[in-house]
Formats: structure tokens, C-alpha cells, sequence
């Protein structure tokens, strides 16, 4: 029988996007085993799972060649037979394992930029592989052209029928802006912040661990500012109730990275699912999916951001958001069916001799 290794750069918990493999491969009967590296000491420890004595995200590159040492000790006592890499950095530091031993046997799957990228020879990964998963379009700006690349949006919904249904926001009188998820991108929370300081029609409320909490709550605490609370890290099935308590859900970021500037995050799709309008500046990939669909605001800039939400809350129209975020998922749902039929394809070929 076939082995599969699905080799991932951190902890369960953020990489939701797991699953959607994990379905496939539960559903095709495939013998598989998951190598991940428990950067937060926050599972249980066995013979796939690496942890070293750091605790957080940031890694550097010699943390990186240690990882890659307990990968390659469990690939070769296992044998298997076909890998899914997740990830540029690892995809760079298992570049040659995967060229020589391989070939036509693995995918990648990207879904975020990372520098270590002009150091990779793409083409020839996108060349050698069987294919390369992607979870955003946008991201085929910064990739070689190929016609190897599928889309797999980082949602777990299957059908139209899972919609939550959207309330209309129109006449509310106090507006809860939420930030679910990983806080990021300090400047411009700092800018919101600031702009919507002790506004008594708004409450902003940051529910997830990020690398600025601290320095949010320090900001928060020396400006006197009362109408903003950050909660830290939650369990997953907290984050439903967070959002159906939302009016408007945050996904503001600078456009000063390529990530920012092309990445689609957890946040659009749990906001749209949930029927909750998003809200961010324009100038990237995901303003022009929030903007095509219909799924939220899209401001030019903070400045006056407060009459700026105050008029599209006014104006809000529930029959366009309900009709864009369908053609939304539509769109979404017809990716990830040709996702799938990739990833069946790639798993019931007979996988090559040279291995």
C-alpha cells in the first residue's frame, strides 16, 4: 500500500488548512502520517511530531536545519512513498530530497511569500513535482507561469447551504469591530486605534494571539483608551460565537509586502461564511476580492475612518452582500472541486520507480 507524508511547518492549530487535505486522504482510505513541529509546546509529543526549546513563530534558518534533520531520520525509517510539503522554507531546505528521491511524487503547497524564495529554483520544483497547491491567486504574481498550479482556499466549507445567515447592519447604533485570529501589522492597529479611540459608537475587540498583543495593550493602557479590549489566544470553538457577535470584521493590513499585498486569510472566508461584512484599505488582492464580491468596505484611508464606516453601515445593502458572498463561495467551492480531483489524481497514480 502506498504512504503518504503530509510534512508541516507548525503546530495543528495554524494550519487549518490541514484538513482539507485530511478529508481527501480519509475519504480515499490512504495510509498517511502527518510530521509537524510543535512550536508552541502545546501537543502531545510522538514520533512525528518535533519540538525543540524555543516557544513561539519566529525560527531562524539553524532552527529550520534542525527541523529538517528529524524530517529526514523519519523519511527514511518510514519509507514512503509520496509527500506533500507545505510551506517555501521547507520546500527549500528538503529542495534536494525531494528532487532526487521524488521525482513527480510530491507537492507543494504554498500559502504565504517568503524571501527564502529567490534562493529556490521554482521552476524546477514546479517542473519536478506533480503539481503545486496555492491558496490565493494572487499569488501567481510573484511564481513562475505554470500550468501545474491549483487553488485551495483556506475554508473547509462544502456546500452553498453552509452560509450562516447575515443580519443587516443598517441603524446600528454602537458597531463591534472584531479582529479574530493572529494580531498582525502594529502600524496601522495602532492608526485604527487612534482614530477610533473612546468613540462611544464603536468597541473594538482583538480575540487571538499575535506577536503585537503586548504591544497593543501597552498602546491601549498609556493613551487611556477604553473601548478596546485584547483577549489572547482562544479555543476553536470559541471563534464562531466571536464572529456572530461581530458588525464589521477587521482584516486591515498595510500593502508594504508581498504577502499583504497578495495572501487571501482565514478571515475572509470565516467572515463571509458567517455573514459578517470585512472591512480594509485598498491596494491588494484581498481589497479586490472584498470589492468584487461585495463582501465589505474597502477605504482609501483611515482618515475619517470613523464617517467612512458610519456611512457604509447607513447604506449597507443585504441583498448585494447576500448575492456576492454566494457567487463568492460559488467561485470558491469550484476551485477546491478541482483541488480535490488534483489531489485524488496524484494519489491513486501509481507513483515512480525512481522512488
Amino acid at each position: 500500500m502506498m504512504r503518504l507524508a503530509l510534512i508541516c511547518p507548525s503546530n495543528r492549530l495554524y494550519m487549518p488548512y490541514v484538513k482539507n487535505y485530511e478529508h481527501i486522504l480519509l475519504e480515499q482510505k490512504i495510509d498517511y502520517d502527518i510530521i509537524n513541529w510543535d512550536r508552541f509546546h502545546m501537543e502531545g509529543i510522538d514520533n512525528n511530531t518535533y519540538r525543540d526549546r524555543k516557544t513561539g513563530h519566529q525560527r531562524s534558518f539553524f532552527d529550520y536545519a534542525g527541523y529538517k534533520r528529524f524530517i529526514v531520520e523519519r523519511l527514511k525509517r518510514q519509507s514512503y512513498d509520496k509527500v506533500i510539503v507545505f510551506g517555501l522554507q521547507l520546500t527549500f531546505f528538503l529542495r534536494d530530497i525531494l528532487l532526487e528521491g521524488f521525482k513527480g511524487n510530491f507537492i507543494v503547497d504554498v500559502r504565504d511569500y517568503n524571501k527564502i524564495l529567490r534562493f529556490l529554483d521554482m521552476d524546477k520544483i514546479i517542473a519536478f513535482s506533480n503539481h503545486v497547491v496555492l491558496s490565493s491567486s494572487g499569488y501567481k504574481i510573484w511564481l513562475p507561469e505554470s500550468d501545474k498550479y491549483a487553488i485551495n482556499h483556506n475554508t473547509q466549507i462544502t456546500s452553498i447551504t453552509e452560509m450562516g445567515p447575515a443580519q443587516n447592519i443598517t441603524g446600528k447604533e454602537k458597531i463591534c469591530l472584531n479582529t479574530i485570529g493572529a494580531t498582525r501589522d502594529l502600524k496601522i492597529n495602532k492608526k485604527l486605534l487612534y482614530k477610533l479611540r473612546n468613540n462611544d459608537g464603536f468597541q473594538l475587540n482583538y480575540y487571538g494571539e499575535g506577536e503585537i498583543n503586548g504591544q497593543l495593550e501597552k498602546y491601549i493602557k498609556e493613551n487611556h483608551i477604553y473601548n478596546v479590549s485584547v483577549t489572547g489566544r482562544y479555543y476553536a470553538e470559541e471563534e464562531a460565537l466571536f464572529y456572530k457577535n461581530s458588525d464589521l470584521v477587521n482584516v486591515f493590513r498595510l500593502n508594504d509586502s508581498i504577502n499583504n499585498r497578495t495572501a487571501l486569510p482565514n478571515r475572509l472566508y470565516n467572515a463571509a461564511l458567517y455573514g459578517k461584512p470585512l472591512i480594509t484599505l485598498k491596494g491588494s488582492y484581498l481589497a479586490e476580492q472584498i470589492s468584487f464580491y461585495q463582501l465589505g468596505l474597502t477605504a482609501d484611508t483611515l482618515d475619517n475612518i470613523d464617517q467612512v464606516i458610519n456611512d457604509y453601515v447607513k447604506n449597507f445593502d443585504l441583498a448585494a452582500y447576500q448575492k456576492g458572498r454566494t457567487a463568492f463561495f460559488s467561485k470558491v467551492l469550484e476551485e477546491n472541486a478541482i483541488f480535490k480531483n488534483r489531489l485524488i489524481e496524484f494519489l491513486c497514480r501509481q507513483y515512480s520507480q525512481q522512488h
